[in-house]
């Protein structure tokens, strides 16, 4: 029988009290040594397994010492959960990488004078300008969006989903990353610079190290890449449609919410279960639209004097 083999029955009779008082003092002495160690982090912890039997193997003739044996019992089965936990999260880590690896990835790329819309799976619409490169899952996961602006120019139109945050990857290891809404990139390698405009919505912009800004409505960020710096500065935005179709009240409201960055309350709640179906254009005002809403509803509101609050309640 191998030493690997001894030290994992022995532990096994310590733990079940079958072990006898010379095996006894052999585990209490190899915990002895065990006991100072530091406790490991988490990409660590598979390994305490490992070290503990290695111990044990070390202290197969017999030493004296004496530990009390509820702590050690305590301890080692603390232990064998750390471990079964390492196990459970390197396990998971492995089939995520393997469902991320396995989702199909695409590539579009449109030539010189060329321009192309594409629908991504959750309704957003991507249209890329002359010399663009993107690359986009087949269908989204239930938990993330996220496609690569390789090269080029495109502007984004956002299906709102508050589950799933859409981010968008960019060279320099940019990303801008929002839930809804409207924005223009334009990420040349030839250039210097990178540029990001909003049209509707809010947009975060930053790298792994920190977030640059976060944009709403008729505001830009300009990235100079040599300087690895940003600016943020003010545009015109263009003007956008504002489609509601085959979604409740609700809903509708939370997209304007997020669309001209402001809170709307509705009494009663029930209310938004109703369905809704609607075009506006951005260039309208919030209080516009939602006057309009109201006369569908027969609803009234009030708005705050800098009308970024409105509260909707019926008649």
């Amino acid at each position: 029988m191998d030493d690997k083999k001894r030290a994992e029955q022995l532990l096994g009779k310590y733990l079940n009290a079958r072990a006898t008082p010379e095996e006894v003092k052999l585990v209490e002495n190899w915990y002895d040594g065990f006991e100072n160690n530091p406790v490991p982090e988490k990409e660590q912890k598979i390994i305490i397994g490992q070290r503990m039997l290695a111990r044990i193997r070390q202290h197969l003739y017999p030493q004296v010492f004496s530990l009390s044996r509820h702590n050690l019992l305590r301890t080692a089965a603390a232990i064998l959960v750390i471990c079964s936990i390492g196990i459970g999260y390197r396990q998971l880590r492995r089939q995520a990488a393997t469902a991320h690896s396995q989702v199909p990835q695409l590539t579009f790329c449109t030539k010189a004078g060329a321009k192309k819309t594409i629908v991504l799976s959750d309704g957003s619409e991507i249209t890329l300008s002359a010399l663009s490169r993107i690359t986009y899952p087949v269908k989204f996961s239930a938990g993330s969006r996220e496609i690569t602006l390789v090269e080029g120019e495109a502007f984004f139109k956002i299906a709102h989903d508050e589950r799933r945050p859409f981010k968008v990857c960019l060279p320099d290891q940019l990303y801008t990353q929002v839930l809804g809404t409207s924005f223009h990139i334009r990420a040349f390698k030839a250039s210097g610079e990178l540029n990001i405009a909003v049209n509707t919505g809010k947009v975060a912009v930053g790298n792994k190290k920190q977030v640059f800004g976060r944009l709403i409505k008729g505001e830009q960020i300009t990235y100079n890449r040599k300087l690895q710096s940003a600016v943020i500065s003010q545009i015109p935005a263009a003007d956008m449609q504002i489609a509601f179709e085959g979604i409740t009240l609700k809903q509708a409201l939370h997209e304007l919410e997020y669309i001209y960055t402001i809170k709307i309350d509705l009494r009663p709640l029930v209310l938004g279960n109703q369905g809704c179906t609607a075009t506006f254009n951005s260039r309208e005002a919030p209080e516009e639209i939602i006057g309009v809403i109201c006369s569908l509803y027969n609803l009234k509101f009030t708005t705050s004097s800098d009308h970024k609050s409105f509260k909707i309640y019926k008649i």
